[in-house]
């Protein structure tokens, strides 16, 4: 059984996971989501509903790529085997432990480490390909969904220059 405790300190991170923001490329699967659902099982937490909606999304896309079903195979290989307990990881985590992972998930929300060890123009800018860092900032941006032109297809190939 859960402890106050650990249940609280679940919640906790859950609150603060719910918060960060939402992938701009899509993915089999996310960060943010795998999380929120991982310790809302520690915490016996409830999955906040626009978690399980993305994560069907996920699984349709994913099925949409996959000819084999993955559920079938797995129910195949471990039936024969024994089943873990459902919570059988829910024993590992103290409360020491959750307030660790909350202080790392905080400084990863608020950007610490980014803010600390600032990127030199020289990074951003090199002197080789001064527009590479630009045009993958825009890419990013776009989602990874806007594809490049055909003349600025030909214009990358015959260049080399991006």
């Amino acid at each position: 059984m859960v402890s106050k405790v650990v249940g609280q300190s679940a919640r906790k991170i859950v609150s603060l996971l719910e918060k960060f923001p939402k992938d701009r490329i899509k993915h089999n699967a996310t960060f943010r989501t795998s999380q929120i659902e991982r310790f809302c099982n520690i915490g016996g937490v409830a999955i906040p509903k626009d978690v399980t909606e993305e994560k069907d999304k996920q699984l349709q896309a994913k099925n949409g790529t996959l000819k084999i079903n993955t559920d079938k195979i797995k129910k195949v290989i471990y039936s024969k085997k024994e089943e873990k307990p459902a919570n059988y990881q829910k024993d590992i985590f103290t409360e020491d432990i959750l307030t660790q992972q909350y202080k790392s998930l905080k400084n990863i929300y608020e950007s610490k480490w980014e803010k600390y060890y600032k990127i030199d123009k020289k990074l951003l800018v090199p002197k080789g390909n001064p527009n590479y860092y630009h045009r993958l900032m825009t890419d990013l941006n776009k989602g990874g969904q806007v594809k490049e032109g055909l003349f600025t297809a030909f214009k990358t190939i015959l260049t080399g220059k991006y």
